[in-house]
């Protein structure tokens, strides 16, 4: 045996296996793009939703601005007519227009006055019956059923014609 067979036999089994190298493959020079499509288009969708949505306020927002101003005018003309019945009814309230359809319905005024106090039930003054003939008079707080004051208001009267 020759000294390189005793030299072959003596290596360790190690030395006899080549290290495995990894497998190589075949790479591309730019690598793989992935597409961005999904993401553009969310954003498209968010940016059409965003405008459809301020349209949608908008246009709800014009039709209660024109609710309003109907009502605004409805509430004026309502006004107006709530001041227009209070004055007719203040009218037909006024003692003028009150003595006046009592005498058309024939009542006459009464010389006497009694007043029902309910807190009590109690009855205040006397009602003295109602003479017919009588005519109507009214009493203003300026005259008075004396004799002497009666001329003296006259006078004043006068005087408060003429501008005195």
């Amino acid at each position: 045996m020759s000294q390189m067979t005793i030299a072959r036999a003596t290596r360790p089994a190690r030395a006899r296996t080549a290290p495995q190298r990894p497998t190589l493959r075949v790479v591309d020079a730019s690598p793989k793009v992935q597409s961005h499509t999904g993401f553009v288009v969310l954003c498209l969708a968010l940016v059409v939703g965003g405008l459809l949505s301020a349209l949608l306020l908008n246009t709800a927002r014009a039709e209660s601005s024109f609710t309003l101003s109907d009502l605004r005018a409805e509430q004026t003309r309502l006004h107006d007519t709530r001041i227009t019945l209070e004055a007719e009814l203040s009218q037909a309230r006024s003692p003028e227009t009150l003595a006046t359809a009592a005498t058309d319905l024939g009542l006459v005024p009464s010389p006497s006055t009694a007043v029902l106090r309910l807190s009590d039930n109690q009855v205040l003054g006397v009602a003295a019956q109602v003479d017919p003939t009588d005519s109507f008079t009214v009493v203003t707080p300026f005259v008075s059923q004396l004799e002497s004051d009666a001329e003296r208001v006259e006078s004043a009267i006068a005087g408060a014609v003429q501008g005195g």
